[in-house]
């Protein structure tokens, strides 16, 4: 298939992948949680935005500093407008908690820390199917060893990959994920004469 013959919603759901993992692939892992929420963070703003009224002046409702410019806002409001799934809320919703921590907490944080591996773990397994789907296709194309005698396992994917690596990988598909949603979403109907 041809760069032409590429549908454009699949051509932007690839193109908000590849920018997101590519952006996330040499940062520490302070940078990785904090530039992953900064990305999924400007999608879902794109989102939310595209669905909305076109703001008439130069101040924007979703800018940070705003009153809908908190991550957190945007993901309540994108709940409650029915534009994301909720198992993609979710995940954003513990992205956004993850970069609470790397942004707010003074010590040295990795995805060895406790209170970290136990949030990424509720991460991967929320996006449980994905990662195994990812991972099946490494195998299947000789990029990684299947578990020996044994169903691939999320511990199968950390093991080959690294918490960091998997963690940029799920935001990468979560940004692409926003990326497909945006390019479906048809502006909010003028809900009076």
């Amino acid at each position: 298939m041809t760069e032409d013959n590429v549908k454009p919603v699949n051509r932007e759901t690839a193109n908000a992948f590849r920018v997101a993992a590519e952006s996330l692939d040499n940062e520490t892992e302070r940078g990785t949680v904090v530039l992953a929420a900064a990305w999924l963070d400007e999608s879902l703003t794109a989102i939310l935005a595209a669905y909305m009224k076109p703001a008439e002046k130069k101040e924007d409702l979703l800018a940070p500093g705003r009153p809908l410019g908190d991550f957190g806002t945007k993901i309540t409001l994108a709940d409650r407008l029915r534009l994301v799934h909720p198992s993609l809320l979710k995940s954003l919703d513990m992205v956004r908690k993850l970069r609470n921590d790397f942004a707010h907490i003074s010590s040295d944080l990795t995805f060895e820390t406790p209170s970290v591996k136990d949030r990424v773990a509720l991460l991967l397994r929320e996006n449980e199917d994905l990662i195994l789907v990812m991972g099946n296709l490494l195998i299947k194309n000789g990029m990684a060893s299947p578990p020996e005698g044994q169903e691939l396992k999320i511990k199968h994917m950390l093991e080959c990959l690294g918490a960091k690596k998997l963690f940029q990988y799920i935001c990468a598909i979560l940004n692409g994920a926003l990326a497909a949603i945006k390019h479906d979403l048809k502006p909010a109907d003028q809900q009076f004469g």
